[in-house]
């Protein structure tokens, strides 16, 4: 870890003297003669290519010297998509440190993305945002969808209205969400003091199905997607306890469990899905170390062992 660490900040030091380079060859570019979408003078997508530029500089640096990086191949996982959470307007909770969780949320995916693309080359890491934009809650599963995603994981910060509140929990879809008909759980507390920022009305949601007609044996139809619905539901309850037990042990936070709600962003997944409250920004010393770099590395360590662990149990599952 302590050398992912300094292979990251070397990384960031590299991105940051191209970025100054960029700026001073790109200050004289209008808008009219880049592509969009734009930064004020400098495009998007050359500060995400000049992002992992930057990264393979410091891969391949280090690839050179003796100490060369292990690389793996997950058995199962193929695609994963991380999402950072809120983005653009939607600026999320704002804690004690007065920060944005849509920045902290931003920081958390890449450094997870960055860990996962240099211990497993061959995996497909894909973010639903690169950059501070505004996305909309289907978009971002229907992107996981369209994708063939085998993961998709939505990291968030917590926020109460009171300054009590501490700790980190997982949330996998609510069952009657999950699979029309099922059981509901009994209520429980979601994530969030402004639970309607995650919620989103079924009415206007592409990814929600709609009924078929005139299908030939339309019940063995539903029956069989109410079948692959229910593997998935449980999937993602397999992988919320996983990653909820690593969270834990690295974060050395309280225990807040594993819960179901009816998350906008979860509604519609085709893998297993999960969003991950990582500490509460509205605590009053929870609220600064989500703010450290040691907390945001144990958070993504925990994240990416626990990827692991899943894989080894969805391949063992597949192999059944």
């Amino acid at each position: 870890m302590k050398n992912t660490t300094k292979q990251i900040r070397w990384g960031r030091l590299a991105l940051a003297t191209c970025l100054t380079s960029a700026l001073a060859m790109t200050s004289s570019i209008t808008p009219s003669q880049a592509h969009p979408p734009m930064l004020p003078g400098i495009n998007k997508g050359t500060v995400l290519m000049m992002r992992d530029q930057a990264n393979k500089v410091a891969f391949d640096q280090k690839a050179s010297s003796a100490e060369a990086p292990e690389t793996k191949s997950f058995s199962y996982i193929k695609t994963i998509v991380l999402d950072p959470g809120h983005g653009g307007e939607n600026q999320g909770a704002i804690g004690t440190a007065h920060v944005h969780e849509k920045f902290l949320t931003m920081e958390l995916a890449y450094l997870l993305r960055d860990m996962l693309q240099q211990t497993y080359p061959e995996a497909r890491i894909v973010m639903t945002r690169y950059w501070d934009k505004e996305m909309s809650l289907s978009d971002r599963i229907h992107m996981a969808n369209k994708i063939d995603a085998d993961l998709f994981i939505s990291l968030h910060y917590n926020a109460a209205v009171h300054d009590r509140a501490v700790g980190v929990e997982t949330y996998f879809l609510a069952t009657e969400q999950a699979i029309p008909g099922g059981e509901p759980p009994k209520s429980k507390p979601i994530a969030s003091a402004a639970p309607t920022v995650a919620g989103m009305n079924t009415a206007n949601d592409p990814t929600a199905e709609k009924p078929q007609q005139g299908t030939y044996n339309d019940a063995l139809a539903t029956l069989q997607r109410d079948l692959e619905r229910a593997a998935q539901h449980k999937q993602s309850g397999m992988l919320a306890e996983v990653v909820q037990r690593h969270l834990v042990r690295k974060t050395r936070s309280i225990n807040r469990g594993v819960k179901q709600a009816n998350f906008g962003v979860l509604r519609g997944a085709l893998m297993p899905a999960i969003v991950v409250e990582a500490g509460f920004v509205t605590h009053p010393d929870e609220g600064k170390k989500v703010l450290a770099e040691r907390h945001r590395a144990s958070v993504a360590t925990a994240l990416f062992q626990a990827i692991e662990e899943f894989d080894v149990m969805m391949a063992k599952q597949a192999s059944n």
